[in-house]
């Protein structure tokens, strides 16, 4: 591994609306990785979870969602957990994992 300087940047992949119909209509006014699991947005979940890893530097949210649907979720989760959290929007729907292309 590398030395304990090393910055770690951890990489969610958040989907987008062009498909995902399994979930409607509950996802007609808010996008899936927002809609509330255990009190929390389903996103929020894995994001903990990466709060957790030594010299984590960064999270990326990565997906075809506009952006100002996630604006308000990431402003307050960076503030909340104290790391830096963006939303990067895909050029066009990758499908999965393709925003990591």
């Amino acid at each position: 591994m590398g030395s304990s300087e090393e910055r770690v940047v951890a990489v969610i992949m958040v989907g987008g609306p062009t498909k995902g119909t399994r979930f409607r209509p509950l996802s007609l006014n808010i996008p899936k990785p927002l809609f509330p699991l255990a009190g929390q947005p389903m996103v929020h979940h894995p994001i903990s979870a990466c709060k957790k890893i030594p010299n984590l530097a960064q999270i990326y949210l990565v997906g075809f969602y506009e952006e100002r649907e996630f604006a308000l979720y990431v402003s307050s989760i960076s503030n909340e957990l104290k790391v830096p959290v963006r939303y990067l929007r895909e050029d066009k729907p990758h499908g999965s994992a393709g925003g990591t292309l």
